[in-house]
């Protein structure tokens, strides 16, 4: 099974996408040369550029739009060996280098495909990644999402058999919580138990197969949709939300609500 993985990696029909890959490559070379935005960019002055992208890419993956997919993959791709070239035009690292860093660094982490490690499922796989970190938590971006991160930690502690045996616990944690936001005074002591409130429905979403990120953003987006409706039906009404009262928006709100489909 190894070597046949390894054959189909030297497949001859790849030869278009390496060909494609250089003629990217040689396209960033040409920009870095003679634009002269390009040229003046740093790592710094783009960082926030490759989160904007990576936000854009999975906006389109939610809104499974097939052409933003594929020219939000695109632009990532060329952000990716941007970052490359700019690396090596301030620290001298050479692309190549950083390539083949990389392509070692994923065979050693998948030994059941290029050695003759048996690791039979995915949860075998991750098992294997965490068990041999020396700091488990090492290469967690503080940058982060703080939902994503949560659960990301939490992933990586039950991977090692520190977790909860069903959803019961992480929901009896999230009532534990809100009863000590209740009970704090406060406002240092306050913050810190609204934090673990946080971390305990992260907890909770993840025993329940929810993602708590998905979940959240399909809630942002729900109630951005039946806001705007209630912004309509005042105008309908020949009012705004300037002269709208709490009441009437709140009694418009639950109208909505409660229609079918909203």
């Amino acid at each position: 099974m190894t070597r046949k993985k390894n054959r189909q990696m030297n497949d001859p029909t790849r030869r278009p996408q390496v060909d494609a890959i250089n003629a990217l490559i040689e396209l960033i070379s040409a920009l870095r040369v003679q634009c002269p935005w390009d040229s003046k960019q740093t790592l710094r002055s783009l960082k926030n550029k490759i989160i904007e992208e990576s936000y854009e890419l999975v906006d389109a993956i939610e809104k499974d739009d097939p052409g933003a997919i594929k020219e939000e993959i695109g632009d990532v791709l060329f952000l990716a060996l941007f970052f490359a070239r700019i690396y090596h035009d301030e620290k001298g690292v050479d692309p190549a280098t950083l390539i083949s860093t990389t392509v070692k660094k994923y065979r050693d982490k998948h030994p059941h495909v290029f050695k003759d490690r048996d690791l039979p499922d995915q949860n075998a796989v991750l098992r294997y990644w965490h068990e041999n970190k020396e700091d488990m938590f090492s290469g967690l971006p503080i940058t982060l999402p703080a939902l994503l991160s949560a659960k990301t930690i939490q992933e990586r502690v039950s991977k090692v058999g520190f977790d909860w045996d069903s959803h019961q616990g992480p929901l009896e944690k999230v009532k534990e919580e809100l009863a000590e936001i209740e009970r704090e005074k406060e406002k240092e002591a306050v913050i810190e138990e609204f934090g673990d409130l946080l971390f305990a429905c992260v907890n909770l979403a993840r025993h329940l197969s929810v993602d708590p990120e998905d979940a959240l953003r399909a809630a942002n987006s729900k109630f951005i949709g039946r806001f705007r409706r209630v912004q309509d039906e005042l105008k309908k009404r020949g009012s705004s939300l300037g002269k709208a009262s709490l009441q009437e928006m709140d009694a418009i709100w639950d109208e909505i609500k409660h229609r079918k489909g909203s």
